[in-house]
């Protein structure tokens, strides 16, 4: 009996390495290229809240949703996650010079970007164009921005949406936009603030941040047709991106995304990860 207990136990033994053979892996054994490391290393610019800023002067780690998100990735991967923190013009320089393993930091995915690094889609946003709620502007296109001065974030697709409602304007004979651009968002908000800008542009997730920490400042004076989306940006090295993808997806469906959304009091329904 004892022997044919033994063959028995060699006998499921041998069937389960078999059937290991042919079984894929589970979604957590993809891991990326980086995952060699111990650590996931992430660029960020801590001025555009709620997605990652410096909750007070002096602090030394930024908060906000991106960084919960950076937090969540390391941890699916089981390493340790770590910050790099530039201007919002360095981050895909920083990323290209292998500084870090990807840029988390309420970035857009645009054609143009993307022609050189992937990027995978986690949050939706909106593009919207504000005002000093002081401020009597109003507008119901971008051309209404015509003979303004508009305060941007340097490095950001905003500048190129600008130019290009500025350059249709001059084509039809009319004043452009005085477009003047500053390192971090957080010197944007103040020239509107002050009146040195007559508006400004940024995406709904920041207003609506700003608007709940200092209610009746701003104010949204017109929304750009359609969604944007924020992604995470990689280097194109190996499976990285699916890595990621797969990451984002399960952090999705195990509520984690919804949590860190709601935190941040934005909208569930703006999680596109896994969709």
């Amino acid at each position: 009996m004892a022997f044919r207990n033994r063959v028995s136990l060699i006998a499921l033994a041998a069937f389960a390495a078999a059937a290991s053979a042919v079984v894929p892996a589970a979604a957590e054994d993809v891991r990326p290229s980086f995952a060699g490391k111990g650590e996931f290393v992430v660029c960020t610019d801590a001025t555009f809240p709620p997605m990652e800023f410096f909750e007070a002067a002096g602090d030394q780690k930024p908060v906000g949703y991106d960084i919960d998100l950076a937090e969540a990735l390391a941890a699916h991967w089981g390493l340790k996650s770590r910050l790099v923190v530039s201007d919002f013009s360095g981050l895909l320089p920083g990323l290209e010079s292998q500084r870090c393993d990807a840029v988390i930091s309420g970035i857009l995915i645009t054609p143009e970007r993307t022609k050189t690094y992937d990027a995978t889609p986690y949050l939706g946003t909106a593009l919207v164009v504000f005002t000093s709620a002081k401020s009597d502007l109003a507008i119901s296109d971008p051309a209404g921005l015509s003979g303004k001065v508009v305060a941007v974030q340097a490095g950001t697709h905003y500048v190129e949406e600008l130019e290009k409602v500025s350059a249709a304007l001059k084509a039809d004979g009319k004043d452009g936009i005085s477009i003047q651009t500053y390192p971090k968002q957080t010197d944007v908000i103040q020239q509107v603030l002050v009146g040195r800008a007559a508006a400004a542009v940024s995406q709904d997730t920041e207003l609506a941040y700003r608007d709940l920490q200092h209610p009746g400042q701003l104010k949204t004076i017109y929304a750009f047709p359609g969604q944007d989306t924020f992604g995470v940006y990689l280097r194109r090295v190996g499976d990285d991106k699916q890595a990621v993808a797969d990451a984002l997806s399960a952090l999705a469906q195990d509520g984690t995304l919804k949590s860190i959304t709601e935190k941040w009091r934005l909208s569930p329904e703006a999680i596109t990860a896994g969709k």
